[in-house]
């Protein structure tokens, strides 16, 4: 919720409309959350993606196929050059709008979406839609990028602890849970997601090394005290694909679980 008003009053503080890209929560539920906090609607991926949005009465959709996107963002290796890339994206567009202009076609909006520069975004002139999606849950990937800070995370992935070895223990989260995605950003960020301690910094004498299809393994720099049946938090390089890989999510506040939504729009890819 406050990823969710804190982008929203970035948005409305540059007098620019807000239209979330749904393809992080994939939920109609989490989409409403937007809608009634200022968001003028959503986009989707995919028209598959779509119907679901619309079947639960969301009616203003747009399916965005971008003519210059600033995804190369997430490659960036600084805050001046992700700044850079905000920059190129407006002026590409303003100077396509010019262009249609002198042709005879009027372009009214020029919608931009990318979470990594959105902060950027928000200080062209001549946007006027803005359309990021990760900022609901954020990730490792946009805290690396200087998008986030890890309190600003909101989406872990529960895993067990299968086995444990000197140096190596082993849960029960693999690609099918955590995905491949490394972690892209300014900083460094090794192996496929950061394993949290109980008070939610990351634990760094953990190393998530290698994934199966249903196990990670993750190297121990010095000693830890997780033993086979302990759970951990961990905090996924890419949650955009995580939600594709879930049939629900658990709302949590603190240790209580107040809710579970389902991933309504889960592999909509056409």
């Amino acid at each position: 919720m406050r990823n969710i008003d804190r982008v929203q009053r970035l948005a409305s503080s540059a007098g620019m409309r807000l239209r979330p890209h749904a393809k992080t929560h994939k939920s109609p539920v989490v989409a409403k959350w937007q809608i009634e906090r200022g968001a003028v609607g959503v986009c989707c991926a995919k028209v598959g993606e779509a119907e679901v949005f619309v079947d639960a009465g969301i009616a203003d959709i747009r399916l965005p196929y971008p003519v210059s996107h600033a995804g190369h963002g997430y490659h960036a290796e600084s805050e001046a050059a992700l700044c850079d890339v905000a920059q190129r994206e407006a002026e590409t567009l303003a100077s396509l709008r010019d262009r249609a202009q002198k042709s005879g076609i009027s372009l009214e909006e020029i919608s931009v979406g990318a979470t990594p520069t959105l902060r950027f975004s928000a200080r062209q002139r001549g946007i006027t839609e803005l359309r990021p999606g990760n900022y609901v849950y954020f990730d490792r990937t946009q805290v690396a990028l200087g998008a986030a800070g890890l309190d600003d995370c909101a989406l872990t992935v529960l895993a067990t602890v299968v086995t444990a070895h000197p140096g190596r223990i082993v849960l029960d989260s693999g690609s099918k849970t955590l995905t491949n995605d490394t972690a892209r950003g300014i900083t460094m960020a090794p192996g496929y997601g950061a394993v949290l301690r109980e008070d939610g910094s990351v634990d760094e004498s953990l190393v998530v090394e290698r994934l199966s299809e249903e196990h990670a393994t993750v190297r121990v720099v010095g000693e830890t005290r997780l033993k086979p049946g302990d759970r951990v938090r961990i905090l996924p390089n890419h949650s955009c694909t995580v939600s594709n890989l879930v049939d629900a999510v658990r709302l949590v506040e603190g240790d209580r679980v107040i809710d579970t939504l389902p991933v309504a729009a889960r592999g909509r890819i056409t």
